[in-house]
């Protein structure tokens, strides 16, 4: 009971020597009062509680979607949720089960099996249009710390970064920390798998952050700038020409020294370039290239580029015509001789081929075997295409090992049978159609084999039996 912290038990009184309306009185030394002593009692304890709140709550407060909102919300916060927006099952499975032991849960009918793409838990956090028991949402509840109240009072989820808008941390811009950016480009880090989120406003101001925000002044932190803008490099030149110091433009621009002095140094660059329509730097560089040329008359494209890098780079940008009429004409690659042993390439191929088929059969996420996957993962697919008429073994072999859409569907029913066999001892033909995820119509073509496979699979483990 929720109230006294007791599990119920049944008292002991003898029906059949009473009337089935009698009353009967309550003595306590007929009444065991002591407790169980099972260390899940303070888990059983959290869930009736729970069931008690549940039951004496308005739950028309709260439709299925915004539970699920609100669920995903919890889950993002415990990082569960990937950049990508999905639920990390695994994690989320293994974690469970270290929380809940298999007693815990065999006692509440709710055991988990992680292959099971169906199971209660998984469709729990995807699929809000099928419905699971309400005792397994206050396992759940109990796993997130949450009690039914407190999800009531949870803000649903709006995603790593929240619902937006966002501001724009230009600090010339004269919307500087307005809510003005709508919309935020989501990656992941490659490295810590955190969501990354890209902002980008009109002001041509670009800047990054990790996430998940965890409070509301996240949304004004800066983790990268990817690019400032064109409305940044005005104030810059203004603070320039007012002569501001370094530390004084970076300052007010919300930057580094360092970036100031960085993006100065290009203008000045920039500035001191020569000019295409310099007609007497091209013609100098010019005559730089003609003098090369004669002077390495034997030298390739790629020769003459090495040696005059600037000269090449130059007239590259500004007078390219001028650069490949002068250049020497491209050299035709060297062909090879036809000296391939073929015989020895399609034993080779042969045997690679045999045991890349092995390995992928015994792999646990099932591919569908095929010439194009056997070519890339043995990098011969070029030969496979265009040269399988000069390797004979090697073409018997794949038309052995390859499969058609029909065959990998029978394999991988196959599969989910001998699984279903191994741990039930039963199996359902709807059940492995629909974890199969194979159509109606293609599904009663093969339902023959798969019944003849089933008949056949029940056979062996009665012979075996009996062989003991």
């Amino acid at each position: 009971m929720p109230h006294h912290g007791n599990h119920l038990r049944k008292y002991p009184v003898v029906l059949n020597t009473r009337s089935r309306i009698e009353f009967v009185r309550f003595e306590s030394n007929k009444m065991d009062l002591h407790s169980i002593g099972d260390n899940s009692e303070e888990q059983q304890l959290r869930i009736a509680k729970m069931a008690y709140q549940l039951l004496i709550s308005k739950i028309a407060l709260s439709s299925r979607e915004q539970t699920s909102s609100r669920y995903r919300a919890l889950l993002r916060e415990r990082n569960y949720i990937t950049s990508a927006n999905r639920v990390r099952q695994t994690d989320l499975y293994q974690d469970f089960n270290r929380v809940y032991s298999q007693k815990t849960l065999k006692k509440y009918q709710s055991i988990l099996i992680e292959s099971d793409e169906y199971s209660w838990l998984k469709v729990l956090t995807r699929n809000i249009e099928r419905h699971v028991h309400p005792l397994r949402h206050l396992l759940f509840m109990d796993f997130l710390n949450v009690d039914y109240e407190a999800l009531l009072n949870k803000n649903r989820d709006n995603g790593p970064f929240g619902e937006g808008p966002w501001p724009c941390l230009n600090k010339t811009a004269s919307h500087y920390k307005k809510l003005v950016i709508n919309k935020v480009l989501v990656s992941r880090d490659s490295k810590s798998g955190l969501p990354i989120g890209t902002f980008i406003c009109g002001c041509e101001f670009v800047y990054s952050r990790k996430g998940p925000d965890k409070i509301m002044n996240d949304i004004y932190d800066i983790g990268r700038i990817k690019r400032l803008g064109s409305v940044w490099m005005a104030e810059l030149n203004t603070l320039a020409k007012e002569g501001y110091s370094l530390r004084g433009m970076a300052k007010n621009l919300g930057v580094d020294a360092k970036t100031i002095k960085k993006y100065l140094n290009q203008q000045i660059e920039a500035q001191n370039e020569p000019k295409a329509t310099d007609t007497l730097t091209v013609q100098r560089y010019r005559n730089q290239l003609i003098e090369g040329i004669k002077a390495y008359p034997n030298q390739s494209r790629t020769g003459i580029r090495n040696l005059f890098p600037s000269v090449y780079m130059y007239l590259y940008r500004h007078d390219r015509d001028f650069l490949f009429y002068h250049l020497p004409t491209r050299r035709k690659g060297f062909v090879k001789g036809n000296n391939v042993n073929w015989e020895i390439r399609d034993n080779n191929y042969y045997n690679a081929i045999f045991n890349l088929n092995n390995e992928l059969r015994k792999m646990e996420k099932l591919l569908r075997i095929t010439r194009s996957l056997v070519g890339k993962r043995l990098g011969i697919l070029t030969n496979l295409e265009k040269h399988i008429d000069k390797l004979p073994k090697t073409k018997i072999l794949l038309e052995a090992v390859t499969e058609s859409n029909q065959e990998f569907q029978i394999r991988r029913c196959c599969r989910i049978i001998d699984e279903h066999i191994n741990q039930f001892n039963e199996v359902a033909l709807w059940k492995v159609q629909r974890i199969g995820a194979v159509r109606s119509s293609h599904f009663a073509v093969i339902r023959p084999v798969l019944e003849e496979y089933i008949s056949q699979k029940r056979k062996e483990t009665k012979h075996e039996e009996t062989s003991y």
